[in-house]
């Protein structure tokens, strides 16, 4: 550990001794290898099946749309200003909030030093990630004047409203409220800046929706070599490839983009799988978390917060095929965001809850979940 202290001090211009105090109080944390430790291989014929059905109306509930109008009611200066300045939509900013940390309400409760000290030195499997990750955090901590040990967040070192690696809170934190400091913790300013920056560095276009219903089939999503992350073609090879929008659009075929799909299967068994043109905007939440899953949540909720917010006639919700549900889900606009109280609860209790729904930003790839 001491070759990488020093390392971390040579690099960084931090002094030396700093690193010794600050480390030498970290504690082991048995919950965070716990939970970082993939279980054996599951069953695949036991394995569920992929429904967007389920997954959305974990995400879209009641809770998030209710504290979200809140948030949005608290924040709208910040906001607006925030969109002004990245572009961003300001309801997709509120929705990933929600999503990650329910507006402030779960942020997590382990000692963030803990967590990244466990796994960079007791869990071997992503040591070299998680040191990465350490040495982003004791820099930021080190910069910001802040003691490492104080810092709270998940079981794997998120942290804050949006649940930031340190490397990504270093690349991507922003003041939101001008006080000079970065605190995605307590300031929901701070959080709403970054979450935006994040997105726009990361390719959101001003005023550009992410997704688009669409008709299209299994034989069309292999033939276009769809499936990944990042919009690989562009809206006229789609058309051509015999993909139909459901509904109108301004864009150009020369624009960039991606055909997502969203299986689904109702309490009747009936299955099925939506199909989605995924826009340059669609890739930056992907990039927030590289499932289309996710991507897709958001880009929902930001819907109902915005219809909630205008006064609008909510989006119809059923167990049916999300089509009906998502459709109006495109028309995603501009406008505002907040946090919450703190929740009690025991930490296997949390850290059960963040497993199943904690995205992190840069998060490893994968297709859809």
């Amino acid at each position: 550990m001491l070759g990488f202290l020093q390392k971390l001090s040579d690099e960084k211009d931090i002094p030396l001794e700093w690193l010794k105090e600050e480390v030498a109080v970290a504690r082991y944390s048995p919950l965070s290898e716990k939970y970082t430790t993939p279980r054996p291989k599951a069953d695949r014929k036991k394995t569920p099946e992929k429904n967007f059905i389920l997954y959305r109306r974990n995400l879209i509930n009641d809770e998030r749309i209710e504290r979200g109008g809140d948030f949005i009611a608290r924040n709208r200066e910040v906001l607006a200003r925030i969109e002004r300045e990245t572009g961003v939509d300001p309801y997709v900013v509120t929705a990933i909030i929600g999503i990650e940390s329910i507006y402030g309400r779960n942020m997590g409760r382990f000692r963030v030093l803990d967590a990244l000290m466990t796994l960079s030195f007791d869990y071997t499997r992503r040591a070299k990630y998680y040191r990465s990750e350490l040495a982003s955090f004791l820099d930021f901590c080190y910069r910001q004047g802040v003691s490492p040990v104080s810092v709270q967040g998940s079981f794997a070192g998120a942290m804050g409203l949006g649940q930031f690696m340190p490397a990504s809170l270093n690349a991507y934190g922003r003041d939101g409220d001008g006080d000079g400091m970065i605190d995605i913790t307590n300031s929901e300013p701070d959080g709403i800046a970054s979450v935006a920056n994040f997105l726009k560095v990361h390719g959101w276009i001003r005023g550009e929706k992410p997704l688009y219903p669409v008709e299209a089939d299994e034989a069309i999503f292999k033939a276009t070599k769809s499936g990944g992350i990042k919009p690989h073609t562009t809206v006229g090879k789609l058309l051509e490839a015999g993909v139909k929008p459901k509904t109108e659009w301004k864009l150009k075929n020369d624009e960039p983009a991606l055909l997502v799909d969203l299986p689904w299967v109702r309490k009747d068994d009936t299955k099925g799988v939506d199909y989605w043109l995924g826009t340059e905007s669609f890739g930056a939440i992907l990039r927030y978390n590289r499932s289309y899953f996710y991507a897709a949540a958001v880009t929902m909720l930001a819907y109902e917060l915005e219809t909630r917010d205008k006064g609008e006639a909510p989006a119809e919700k059923t167990d049916a095929e999300t089509a009906k549900v998502t459709a109006q889900a495109t028309e995603v606009k501009p406008a505002a965001a907040q946090a919450a109280p703190e929740v009690k609860a025991d930490a296997k209790t949390e850290a059960k809850a963040e497993a199943a729904a904690q995205p992190q930003p840069e998060a490893a790839p994968q297709k859809a979940s």
